[in-house]
């Protein structure tokens, strides 16, 4: 069965999947970033080359949704899955199902400092950016000089609210906020969550452990020593703060998010 570890890009998930890994591999020492390796996305090319699927038009990876992962389900019990997808149903094909997922955490960011960062990722303009965040748009893929849409992510709203709204499996959404603030509450709460829906065990150091070896400095300075593969334009583990968009975002754009996003910003205590 899987677990999905959701959210709409640059909202912490590569942050929490170096915290699972390392908690699951039990590592007292220095962590590795091919741990990661350990927590794949989905979906991804090799399971397009595996089972045929011709990545080049989205209607087939869509059809092939629920292959895809009873295919990833046949190999173990458990798997931890990445996804920026939305929780979609596209011409009746529906992104996941309770035959295949048994649970889900969600990550969700201010989008006031998701816009800063994702711009930076993306190497495009806030404006740009913008444009991408309040539609409904599609993650691209590059493999072989070929270019393809092989993620709905939707709008930030959108994402957020599809996974906020699926009640087809035991779910759990954390706020990136809470990871910086109260790290050891917020990620205990992880492996608590855990521990219900597959059985993880429960190790209060290694939940301190693990959230000292994978602290933001550590992840950048082991991207500077190492390169880090899923970067795209500059360094993948840039800032990690919050609130960073009070001095560094412009007003117009504020109020444009603020204006965009109200509900849901209201709702998760951003405004």
């Amino acid at each position: 069965m899987i677990i999905w570890l959701a959210s709409y890009p640059k909202s912490g998930n590569t942050w929490l999947r170096s915290f699972l890994t390392n908690y699951l591999n039990k590592n007292t020492s220095n962590f590795d970033l091919d741990f990661l390796k350990q927590i794949r996305k989905f979906p991804r090319q090799e399971l397009f080359d595996e089972l045929n699927i011709n990545y080049l038009k989205f209607e087939e990876i869509v059809k092939n949704w629920i292959n895809m992962q009873e295919f990833i389900n046949l190999k173990q019990k458990f798997t931890y899955l990445k996804t920026h997808n939305a929780m979609c149903t596209i011409n009746n094909y529906p992104f996941t199902n309770k035959q295949n997922t048994i649970g889900f955490i969600y990550l969700v960011r201010d989008p006031r400092d998701v816009i800063l960062s994702y711009s930076y990722h993306l190497n495009k303009s806030v404006e740009h950016t913008f444009g991408i965040m309040k539609n409904s748009s599609y993650e691209d893929f590059g493999h072989h000089g070929d270019s393809a849409k092989t993620t709905l992510m939707g709008s930030w709203s959108e994402n957020y609210k599809s996974w906020r709204d699926y009640n087809l499996a035991y779910k759990l959404i954390v706020k990136y906020e809470d990871l910086i603030l109260n790290p050891y509450e917020t990620f205990f709460k992880i492996i608590n969550y855990l521990n219900k829906i597959n059985g993880l065990h429960i190790d209060e150091e290694m939940v301190k452990k693990s959230i000292e070896n994978v602290s933001f400095e550590k992840l950048q300075n082991l991207e500077k020593k190492y390169g880090f593969k899923e970067k795209t334009y500059g360094a993948f583990f840039r800032k990690g703060k919050i609130k960073n968009w009070e001095k560094n975002l412009n007003k117009k754009i504020v109020s444009q998010l603020e204006k965009t996003f109200k509900e849901e910003m209201k709702e998760l205590g951003y405004l």
